[in-house]
């Protein structure tokens, strides 16, 4: 969808996001505009650390694969484990409709700084995509921090987001933009509160 490759280069900063986008678009046009492509992790070797599979149970979501760069930034294995286990409560509360949202099917650009203390000066891209996995949609994802990722050299990168949390949805059916902002500042500063780190 030419939306989804125009908010790619007018949003998406870093290699690893950019990349596993471009991927998933190329088995979009594969299948068709407003379906869900099938994806084969084992088609995208070089990615693969750096991604992220998970299935919906209900209304909760279960990784079924989290690669090895992904474990690493969070010094943990996600793999069996599910999203509201490993997502501190209060931001699970902001980012799971938007993770959900997916399996509509839509696709998220999500961006932002990071709000835990002692790294709130590092900013986030995740790319959220929906794909077909075993006869199910499931929840193609990757991460990049400003810390780690290297930005993208295929074009200018976009400009950093800003404080807060920043989502654009685009709606695979009907071509739908969303996008929402959602202010973290008091919750970043409770964090700090709680850690005695209050200025």
């Amino acid at each position: 969808m030419d939306q989804i490759r125009d908010l790619s280069v007018a949003l998406v900063r870093y290699e690893k996001t950019s990349q596993i986008l471009d991927h998933w678009l190329e088995l979009l046009d594969a299948e068709g505009a407003g379906t869900v492509p099938p994806f084969d992790p084992i088609a995208v070797p070089a990615l693969l650390p750096f991604l992220y599979l998970l299935q919906r149970e209900d209304d909760r979501l279960k990784y079924r694969v989290s690669g090895e760069e992904v474990n690493r930034l969070f010094e943990q294995n996600h793999t069996g484990r599910y999203l509201d286990e490993v997502v501190p409560g209060e931001v699970y509360g902001h980012v799971a409709p938007f993770f959900l949202r997916i399996f509509d099917p839509s696709v998220c650009i999500f961006r932002g700084q990071v709000v835990l203390p002692d790294r709130e000066f590092m900013e986030f891209e995740r790319v959220l995509l929906p794909v077909m996995r075993k006869g199910e949609i499931q929840l193609l994802g990757t991460l990049a921090l400003s810390t780690t990722s290297p930005l993208r050299t295929d074009v200018e990168p976009a400009q950093a987001p800003g404080p807060g949390f920043h989502f654009t949805l685009i709606d695979l059916k009907s071509g739908a933009i969303e996008r929402t902002h959602k202010n973290l500042a008091p919750l970043a500063q409770r964090y700090k509160a709680v850690n005695g780190l209050r200025g």
